[in-house]
């Protein structure tokens, strides 16, 4: 259980360095390109930030749930990379089908991913609504009503 828990923990860490990283190049990002969309496109310059920041919510997702996937299957738990995959993604989002399991010796990093999913999904979604909230406020409601 120690090692599960170390290894887990572990990941736990490769995983918010990431989610840390990313949010911090999009944000850097979004302070350079945003108001160019903004002055750009005055009525829908706003959807595009909201897509660029959607996208780049979603590779940081998809990088974390790759660690773990690597994890698996490097540890030989799942038959291949493409099952191992699966298996991170719906236990990353918490979807759990449960078609594939783990055996008792990784069982509880299954558990720590998915409350790591959590953790960093909330963590997209206060991120996502902070950047909406930021061009709301910049431009005032009227700027969206077009």
């Amino acid at each position: 259980m120690l090692i599960q828990l170390l290894v887990g923990t572990g990941l736990i860490i490769a995983c918010v360095i990431n989610h840390a990283v990313c949010l911090e190049l999009l944000l850097r990002r979004l302070k350079a390109i945003g108001p160019r969309w903004d002055r750009r496109l005055p009525t829908y310059g706003h959807i595009v930030i909201m897509i660029i920041v959607v996208l780049g919510l979603f590779a940081a997702h998809t990088i974390e749930a790759w660690l773990w996937a690597l994890f698996y299957w490097g540890s030989g738990e799942l038959s291949g990379l493409p099952q191992a995959l699966y298996f991170s993604t719906v236990t990353f989002t918490t979807l759990g089908y449960g078609d594939v399991i783990l055996s008792e010796k990784w069982s509880l990093t299954a558990s720590l991913q998915a409350v790591s999913g959590i953790i960093l999904f909330g963590w997209s979604t206060a991120f996502l609504i902070n950047i909406r909230a930021f061009f709301w406020n910049k431009y005032g409601i009227d700027h969206y009503q077009g």
